[in-house]
């Protein structure tokens, strides 16, 4: 089950997000049990990111993975206005942004990480891989 909660932030088609999430975990020998997705504002996420990581830190998404084996159970937090600060410095729409965040999220849940140039070379090529496949009509 993959469930969006974004109070009509949102302007992709969840039913279109849900088959193409499902392709990736699929493609990366997953399968999505459950995952939300939840759309707050940043002072929100950064309440969570000092409650939960303990960090004093504005940030574009924090992801609770509690996955076992090659089942996908997780949160997703993404702050609206760090997505939309982004797609605007990175000249990039707010949907393809959503899109990278989200796609992000789920990454991390199948075994990618982000603490490295190296892990983040290979999570931005991910994202960007799977982002293009999202845009290929099926």
């Amino acid at each position: 089950m993959i469930r969006f909660f974004h109070n009509k932030f949102l302007t992709l088609k969840e039913d279109e997000l849900t088959l193409w999430l499902e392709n990736i975990a699929d493609a990366e020998d997953y399968t999505i049990d459950k995952i939300d997705y939840n759309f707050i504002d940043a002072e929100e996420l950064l309440k969570l990111n000092k409650r939960h990581l303990e960090h004093d830190t504005d940030t574009d998404i924090i992801t609770f993975d509690y996955s076992e084996g090659n089942n996908v159970l997780a949160e997703a937090f993404i702050s609206t206005d760090a997505l939309s600060e982004n797609a605007h410095k990175f000249s990039q729409s707010v949907e393809n942004e959503s899109l990278r965040l989200i796609v992000h999220a789920l990454l991390h849940c199948v075994g990618y990480n982000d603490k490295t140039d190296q892990d983040k070379n290979l999570m931005r090529e991910k994202e960007s891989f799977y982002i293009d496949l999202f845009h290929v009509k099926q």
